[in-house]
This record gives C-alpha cells, sequence and structure tokens, in this order.
C-alpha cells in the first residue's frame, strides 16, 4: 500500500495546515516501512492510501458499510494489510491530499461525537472486528495494530474532557455499554503499548485512565512522588495514583504518625465513570518521614513522576543522557576524534554550558533578554521592586479584584512594597493615577523587571499572557506566588482550565463553591493548602453604598457566549465575527428588553432599562436593534458595584454577577433562553455544583415574557424570603472584611507553616 500525506484546509480561514497529528511519518522523505518493525508508521485514510484493484477483488476486500461515519477508512485500511504476508507501506512525502474542513461543520466527521454510534456500533464492528481478524491471521494483535487503536481510542478520552463535550449528554446506558466495549477492547492492548505510544502528546492521566480504569482497577501504589517543595512555606508534596477504595495510609513524620490537614483524593472521571483517582498530600518538609500504603512502606521518588520505556531509540537515549542528539544526520558536529575522555568532555561542556545545536535564536531577543536579567538585579531596580507584590485585572481593565485588593493594601498595609499593572491605553489609567496608584505599564521593561523581583503576584485572571507573562530566558526569573483572585464565583466546573495552571493561592467566596474545590472526589486538583474562603475584594465596596444614591436602574447584564465571538490574541483581544444579529442571543435579549411592558414598570417606578454587556460582546450591541429607550452602560463610567447599588432589580442569564446582586442584596432573575445550547457546550464551562433553580437567587425563565413578569413583581416586592435565606446560607461572610482576609492569606505564602497548621498528631 502507498500513502500519502494530509493537508488540512480550513473552508472558514482559508488556511491550510500541515498539523495532522500522524504527519511526522513524511517527514524523512519517500520510503518503504514495514509496520512490523515500525509500528507507529500506521495508516488510517482511506483517501490517502492507494491499493491495486486487483488485489482487492482477490482477496474480496470493500468497506464495512455498518461503519458510516467513523472508522470506516481505518477499518478497511487495517484489515486490508492484516491479510497481507507483510504489513509493508510506502510513504510517499510528495504527494497531498487536501482535505477540507467545512465551515459550516456539518460533515460526518465533525458531528460524529454527537451520534450514540460513535460509543458502540463504531467500536463493536469497528476495532473488535480488526482485534477478531487480527487473532486468526497471525494468531495475536501486533503492535501497528495496537498503535492505531490507541491513537482512536485517546481521542476519545481527550475528547471527554473537553469543556462542553458532546459525551457528557450521551445515555447513561450508551456510557456503560462504552466502558464495557472499551475494556474489552484492553484485553489485547499491552500496558507497554498504552506507555510507549508517542504518536502525538498523551498526559499520563490519559494512559492510567486506560490501564488503571480497564486494565488494573484495583491499583495500590507502589510508589510515592515527592513531587514539589514549597520553599517558604517549607511544605513537601507527596502525590500517588490509585484505583479503587483508598488504600490505608500511614505517614510518619520524625518519629510520629501524622494525619496530615491538607490533602486530597481527585477523582479522574472519563465518560460519567471514576477510572482511577490522585493522592496528594501536604507535608512538613523540614524532618526525616516515611510513607506506608496498606501497611507496607512505599518507595518515595525525588521528582515528578516520568513515562515508563519498554523500547528505546537512539535520539531518547542520546538526548535524555547528553543533551544533544549525536543520532543527527543533518547536523556535524564538531566531536573531537582523539580520545573517548575528550568525547566525554565535549558532551559535559555541552550541557554545562546549555549549548543547544538545533535550535534557532533571535539574536536581537536574545541580547535584550540578557539586558533585562542584568538590570533586574542592578541596586536601583533592587531598591524599587524586591520582593515588591504585583497586583493585575485585565490587561487593559481595572475595577476588578485586584484593583480592590490593591486599593486595600496600599492603604492599610504602607509597608508591602505593592504596584497595579495596567495598559497605559486602558481608560482606568488616568483614574488610579489620580488616585494615587503606583502603576506600571503592562508589556514594558519596567513591567519585566518588577515581575522577575516579585515575592507577590496576584490576578483575577488566569489566561497564559495574565498568569504566565515572562516568556524565553526570562521566564525561569518568576519566582513569585501567584494568588488568583478570580474573576467571579466558580458555580461551573472549570476543573480543566484551573488544573493546567500554577495557581500557588486560590480565592474563593461561597462556601459550596470552596467544597466543590478542595472536597474529596472532586475534579479539581487543589487542596485546602492551596484554596481559602475569604471571599471577594470587590464585594467589600457592595456593603458600602455611596451617599443619596437611589435605585434607578433595571440593570441587565448577561455574559457572553464563545460561539458568538472570534478566538484572542496574545493579549486577550477577540476577533469580531459576522451574524451576531441573526443569532438567538441576540433576538432573545432584544426581544426582552424591546418590552412594552419592561418600559412601563420602569416608567412606573421612576426607573431606566440599562444594559451593560458584557467586554466580550460590547461592540455587537449596535447590531441588536434596541429600542431608543434602552440606556447602553459602560463598565468603564463606574464600577459594577455602583450599578449594583443603584439598580433595583438585575437580570442576567449565567453570570456569577448574581452573586454580587445577592450580595448587596438586590433582587436577581434569570433568564435562560439557551439551557440546552449551554448545556451542549456553547460556552466556556460544564455544569457544576450550582444549579440554578435550587440554588440560585431569583426565579429562573425561559422566554422573554416570564423574564418581564418575574422582573416586575421584583420591582414591586423586593427580594422573596426564598431568596433571602439563600443568600445568606451561600456566603460565609457578608461584612467589609474580605479584602483583609485575603491580604492575611497572602502573607502566609511568604512565611514557615507551623506543625499545627499542616498536621494532627
Amino acid at each position: 500500500m502507498y500513502a500519502t500525506r494530509i493537508v488540512s484546509f480550513n473552508e472558514a480561514t482559508g488556511q491550510i495546515s500541515h498539523a495532522h497529528p500522524l504527519d511526522k511519518r513524511f517527514r524523512d522523505g519517500n520510503r518503504f516501512v514495514n509496520l512490523n518493525r515500525s509500528p507507529n508508521f500506521f495508516h488510517m485514510s482511506g483517501a490517502t492510501a492507494v491499493v491495486r484493484r486487483s488485489e482487492l477483488l482477490r482477496l474480496d476486500h470493500f468497506f464495512n458499510e455498518e461503519l458510516t461515519f467513523s472508522f470506516e477508512d481505518a477499518h478497511f485500511v487495517s484489515s486490508y494489510l492484516l491479510k497481507q504476508e507483510e504489513p509493508i507501506v510506502g510513504i510517499c512525502a510528495e504527494s497531498s491530499y487536501f482535505y477540507r474542513r467545512r465551515a459550516a461543520g456539518n460533515s460526518s466527521v465533525q458531528t460524529s461525537a454527537l451520534k450514540p454510534e460513535k460509543y458502540g456500533k463504531v467500536i463493536e464492528v469497528g476495532h473488535l472486528d480488526l482485534i477478531s481478524l487480527a487473532k486468526s491471521t497471525n494468531g495475536s494483535v501486533p503492535e501497528w495494530l495496537q498503535m492505531l487503536l490507541l491513537y482512536d481510542i485517546f481521542w476519545y478520552f481527550r475528547g471527554d474532557r473537553k469543556v462542553g463535550a458532546p459525551s457528557r449528554r450521551l445515555d447513561i446506558n450508551v456510557k456503560e455499554n462504552f466502558h464495557r466495549l472499551i475494556e474489552t477492547v484492553m484485553q489485547d492492548i499491552s500496558v507497554a503499548s498504552i506507555m510507549q505510544f508517542d504518536i502525538m502528546p498523551t498526559d499520563f492521566d490519559l494512559r492510567d485512565a486506560l490501564i488503571l480504569g480497564y486494565k488494573n482497577n484495583q491499583t495500590r501504589p507502589e510508589r510515592i512522588y515527592v513531587e514539589s517543595l514549597d520553599i517558604d512555606r517549607q511544605l513537601t508534596l507527596l502525590h500517588y495514583i490509585f484505583s479503587g477504595d483508598l488504600p490505608e495510609e500511614k505517614i510518619t513524620y520524625k518519629g510520629l504518625t501524622i494525619n496530615p490537614k491538607h490533602s486530597k483524593v481527585r477523582t479522574m472521571d472519563f465518560f460519567g465513570r471514576t477510572l482511577f483517582s490522585h493522592r496528594y498530600i501536604w507535608i512538613p518538609a523540614n524532618g526525616t518521614f516515611d510513607v506506608s500504603i496498606d501497611g507496607n512502606k512505599r518507595e518515595l521518588i525525588i521528582g515528578k513522576r516520568t513515562r515508563s520505556h519498554f523500547a528505546l531509540r537512539p535520539y531518547t537515549v542520546s538526548k535524555a543522557l547528553a543533551g544533544i542528539d549525536i543520532t543527527s544526520k543533518k547536523v556535524s558536529l564538531p566531536l573531537p576524534t582523539k580520545s573517548k575522555s575528550s568525547i566525554a568532555r565535549f558532551v559535559l561542556n555541552a550541557i554545562q554550558t546549555k549549548t543547544h545545536l538545533f535550535k534557532k535564536r533571535n539574536p536581537i531577543q536574545t541580547n535584550h533578554d540578557d539586558l533585562l536579567l542584568q538590570l533586574s538585579v542592578s541596586p536601583e531596580n533592587l531598591s524599587k521592586f524586591n520582593n515588591c507584590w504585583i497586583f493585575m485585572d485585565r490587561i487593559f481593565r481595572a475595577n476588578d479584584n485586584a484593583e480592590h485588593l490593591y486599593r486595600h493594601v496600599h492603604r492599610n498595609h504602607p509597608k508591602i512594597n505593592s504596584w497595579f499593572v495596567l495598559d497605559k491605553d486602558s481608560p482606568d489609567w488616568d483614574r488610579l493615577i489620580g488616585e494615587g496608584f503606583r502603576l506600571i505599564a503592562h508589556g514594558t521593561d519596567e513591567h519585566k523587571i518588577a515581575l522577575m523581583n516579585a515575592k507577590i503576584y496576584a490576578s483575577s485572571h488566569l489566561d497564559k499572557f495574565v498568569s504566565n507573562p515572562l516568556e524565553g530566558k526570562l521566564a525561569s526569573k518568576g519566582r513569585w506566588k501567584f494568588v488568583f483572585l478570580q474573576h467571579g464565583v466558580t458555580d461551573h466546573d472549570l476543573s480543566y482550565w484551573f488544573n493546567g495552571k500554577n495557581i500557588d493561592l486560590l480565592i474563593t467566596s461561597t462556601v459550596d463553591e470552596y467544597k466543590s474545590i478542595v472536597g474529596d472526589d472532586t475534579a479539581y486538583r487543589f487542596s485546602s493548602k492551596e484554596v481559602v474562603l475569604t471571599g471577594f475584594p470587590r464585594h467589600d465596596a457592595l456593603l458600602v453604598p455611596a451617599r443619596d444614591v437611589r435605585r434607578k436602574w433595571i440593570l441587565v447584564s448577561p455574559t457572553w457566549r464563545q460561539n458568538l465571538v472570534g478566538p484572542s490574541d496574545a493579549q486577550g483581544k477577540r476577533t469580531r465575527l459576522e451574524g451576531f444579529s441573526d443569532s438567538d442571543y441576540a433576538i432573545s435579549w432584544a426581544s426582552f428588553l424591546n418590552s412594552k411592558e419592561l418600559q412601563n414598570t420602569a416608567e412606573k417606578h421612576d426607573l431606566k432599562v440599562g444594559l451593560l454587556p458584557h467586554p466580550s460582546l460590547a461592540e455587537y450591541v449596535d447590531d441588536m436593534s434596541l429600542n431608543d429607550n434602552v440606556e447602553i452602560l459602560d463598565w468603564d463610567k463606574q464600577t459594577f458595584a455602583q450599578y449594583i447599588h443603584e439598580s433595583a432589580v438585575l437580570v442576567t442569564d449565567y453570570s456569577s454577577t448574581a452573586f454580587e446582586a445577592a450580595y448587596g442584596n438586590v433582587p436577581v432573575v434569570y433568564f435562560q433562553f439557551d439551557q440546552d445550547a449551554i448545556k451542549a457546550g456553547s460556552h466556556t464551562y460544564d455544569v457544576g455544583y450550582f444549579d440554578f433553580e435550587t440554588d440560585g437567587f431569583g426565579p429562573v425563565t425561559t422566554d422573554a415574557t416570564s423574564a418581564v413578569d418575574s422582573v416586575v413583581k421584583c420591582v414591586r416586592e423586593g427580594i422573596d424570603p426564598l431568596y433571602e435565606n439563600r443568600i445568606k446560607a451561600t456566603f460565609e461572610y457578608l461584612d467589609t472584611a474580605n479584602s483583609e482576609r485575603v491580604y492575611q492569606e497572602m502573607r502566609k505564602l511568604i512565611r514557615p507553616a507551623k506543625n499545627k497548621e499542616v498536621f494532627d498528631l
């Protein structure tokens, strides 16, 4: 069989890409490969496979017509090769097949994740049939077929953990059948193949899901990884994985058996089932310790877990042990030939000087980074920024938890060397300068120098350009403790996003929010060591209304939708998409806002209807065809706390602004016209612990008429006692001391923990 490469053509953007995970097979040009010797060179595309028609007829080989939308190509190609004496593939690197990805997203491949058959018939008729054929023709499942099946199965599991994954909506019987089928497939997939798989980036969680979830489902840990050291707090993080029930632990510290206070079981759920779990334990770092599991001492491994190897290529060995690729045919290394010792000295020198022989560098950027490194330790900059605390909201906008917390620290704890970061063109710049804020312009050399000297870095946002602002040579100089102040109450499941970030302290505001993150058997990796319940700094202002404030707004403040805006750039700015005016979002909110009854209610109670659009959708408001009596409000004109003080009712959809209104004792109405679409993943989160019907702070409506009726009732009667009781049960603190509590927790980050804070005897 001959195989050609796939080149993706994106119909919507016109872009052409060679980024297919299997494209690396073509990097070394035209050649023949025997899959028994090169199992990673399996092929799955029927459209890019060239075979003799006469051979197909001789073998009576055709497509399996039961596979109509997924895996039919892989089955056709693989079953054909299984029938050959040797599975030999001719790699045609110079030939390309252009694969069109439809802009409408309605191809059979693009919509296959929505079909229950993908999780049943495809595996039964596709995967299991290939395994049966392999056993009947070869006596076992060859490694190349194992790799092909793993490639397809890993895509299932990668898809299920995405935000809003269609698989979350599958019927429970479909999910259970899927698990049964995968377990059957795994009987013929070796642990070695799962660990050896490297066709595309595959993390431990995906590998462990297959091994611990289906092959070894009562796994006790043989090794405990001493994974991290918090030098400031003098704490050590222990980590291990297991399946089934939590093992019996015994931790001995300085000869005493201790019960750690900061520990966590994080469950790894796929397709509605827990397949295995992580265990995290924080213990003191200043004493000898050992760990026993189920009565037996376990091996302690210093450092994070590394992948087991069951086969090694020369490239892997040379890169791991020497830091260079001594097998490369493309680069001539200046290795001396006099003696083995001289070669050893060359390799050692390459490692010590961190010589990168194959990486192209930008000399201008490298030189500038070197200059910044020197400036960061100059007496002037050390005097200015050493051990400073840096606060930041968004790049172009303040007025969030970081601004409120900075203001409190700057006023009440002047000994803290505090700074606030903001783009100089932000509309908030002059306001904060006038208030006496010490500002640093975002992205400047001064900003980078301050970061390299920072002890604490606190932000209300978690995007990469916020949480990891240093790049290149400067990246390793960031020694700060990162405090995630949050932008809103986490009432949805954001575990997949949070878990990938380096968060030293995570601020929460409600009892259930805190429990949903630190509690055992949740999807978050964080324990009570990293998460605290303090309340949000900006909530302080909600209980301190301005003088002579009066209610004047029916405030409408819905959140955004991911499918209505374009992708964001490196600084968080999003490209504009067309078609907003025809969306359900624009039509539904316009129907509500233009309601005659809503306007009559506003006039009767001397109120105005004000729309405060989410910043990501502010530029689309002109497309909504709103009546003149709807006033468009601006986040830059005043704080959200001021809007809340001036509002008789808040109307939102899924936004955490409802928590702000509840904290400020303002009635809430939820208008959720697109519940099914949200559950289907049209936005950036999955459903979490919070249920709007049973936990929300106001009535939940799904049509404009009901929403208007609920608003009229709230304006006339105020907050229903039912929702008043929910508010009291939701918040641990309803006071103006949130900022001070957060400050005190931040101070703890940079001092050694006391034993009584870490464990009980």
